[in-house]
């Protein structure tokens, strides 16, 4: 189940510089990898399934280092692994607390919100690497 595990390891990130619609549709081969991370950040944050995963490269590989979770890759894997986005309330999301850019790699540190009550994920690292305008890998190391 995708959720407990979007909600533990924070799969995406936050912020709001573009309209969640356009998200990734505005990107192209020569945007900076912090602009396509931010892209899918915004999309994940206003649970535009169809943007978010078009941030995202047609091989693209997900993977949990904890080893707690399967790999996810490729288009289909990722619509399956994020249908959940459509189900959460509108408050849920991820915020940036820290983001490091180094080439081609994002490494953003994320705070989830928007938990029901009771509910708490420690924050956790994304490591995104963007290859032609797509996210090609993105690792979630495990929480401390």
């Amino acid at each position: 189940m995708i959720f407990p595990r979007t909600v533990l390891l924070a799969a995406c990130l936050a912020s709001a510089s573009l309209p969640a619609a356009a998200a990734c549709g505005n990107t192209s081969a020569t945007s900076s990898p912090a602009e396509v991370v931010q892209a899918q950040v915004d999309a994940y944050n206003a649970h535009d399934l169809a943007a978010f995963t078009a941030c995202y490269a047609d091989d693209a590989r997900v993977i949990d280092l904890s080893g707690k979770r399967p790999e996810r890759k490729g288009q289909v894997a990722l619509k399956q692994a994020f249908t959940f986005l459509g189900q959460v309330p509108k408050g849920f999301g991820v915020d940036i607390l820290k983001r490091v850019v180094n080439g081609p790699v994002v490494i953003d540190l994320e705070h989830v919100r928007g938990l029901p009550p009771g509910k708490h994920a420690p924050d956790s690292l994304a490591v995104y690497e963007v290859r032609d305008g797509k996210i090609a890998t993105l690792w979630f190391p495990p929480p401390t």
